[in-house]
């Protein structure tokens, strides 16, 4: 883990929540003779709020994966210390990526469906210790099996999968042999920008403050499609979970079209095709 990674984390400054306007919400008259230092705080803008950025630790813990918990929780109990408020609360974070106690069969408000497995990306072995991925629980793997028989029930008669890197796929009436390529690995470089930032909702109004943050933007040059015409990025612009969640919805895929080649009237008659 590295040396600065309490820095790294929490690099954000403190925002404001509150959920009045500013200034006093009562005439001076009816103003308690006495109040703590809170109070007034709140009634001039609201409280401090803690602003962390938890990327770096999810990317740390996901390259652990394969290591033993015990010496993994070890590098980030020695650079985030408990007697730092700030940093406690960082520690307190591992548990949205981390199970430590995984169990199956227990539900809860976050999983669809009732009974499921836990919500964290990452659990620790109970048998072994050593920190998984919860994707390659055979659980999850049937998930993706029971999906991917969907899709593939779904799909329109134009496309027919011979391998992972060849398809058959219909465009303007005539067929083609694609290859495709998973899409490259996007790669980010942090730059620093000035960004409105919106706060809590108050009175119907949306707050906004400019704040300079730094964000990690995508440096992958974008791959061309040659099926549909149109540039595919690598990811989305900007590092962050809602791009992604967004870049997913768009791209679930992963993959594009490298190459095409018109089938010829043999390899049609051989597996039953026709151009239209």
């Amino acid at each position: 883990m590295r040396e600065d990674m309490s820095r790294v984390i929490v690099e954000r400054p403190r925002i404001i929540e509150s959920a009045g306007r500013k200034g006093r919400t009562s005439p001076l008259e009816r103003l308690p003779m006495q109040e703590g230092m809170r109070r007034s705080q709140r009634e001039r803008g609201g409280y401090k709020m803690l602003n962390e950025n938890l990327a770096p630790l999810r990317r740390f813990l996901e390259r652990q994966v394969g290591r033993p918990w015990d010496k993994v929780y070890s590098e980030i109990a020695e650079r985030l210390r408990v007697d730092n408020t700030v940093q406690q609360h960082v520690r307190d974070h591992l548990g949205d990526f981390v199970a430590t106690r995984p169990r199956r069969g227990v539900s809860g408000w976050y999983r669809r469906g009732g009974a499921s497995l836990w919500h964290q990306p990452l659990y620790v072995d109970p048998c072994d210790g050593i920190l998984k991925r919860t994707d390659c629980l055979p659980e999850m793997k049937a998930q993706r099996r029971r999906a991917l028989a969907q899709v593939r029930r779904k799909m329109p008669p134009d496309r027919v999968i011979l391998s992972a890197d060849r398809e058959l796929r219909r465009k303007d009436g005539i067929w083609y042999e694609v290859t495709v390529a998973r899409l490259p690995q996007p790669e980010y470089r942090t730059v620093t920008e000035v960004r409105r930032v919106a706060l809590r909702r108050h009175h119907g109004k949306d707050r906004t403050i400019e704040m300079e943050l730094n964000v990690r933007r995508l440096i992958t040059p974008w791959v061309l499609d040659v099926m549909s015409g149109k540039s595919i990025p690598a990811g989305p612009e900007i590092d962050e979970e809602s791009a992604w969640r967004e870049y997913r919805r768009n791209y679930p895929d992963r993959h594009y079209a490298v190459s095409k080649r018109q089938l010829s009237k043999k390899v049609l008659r051989r597996d039953a095709l026709a151009n239209c």
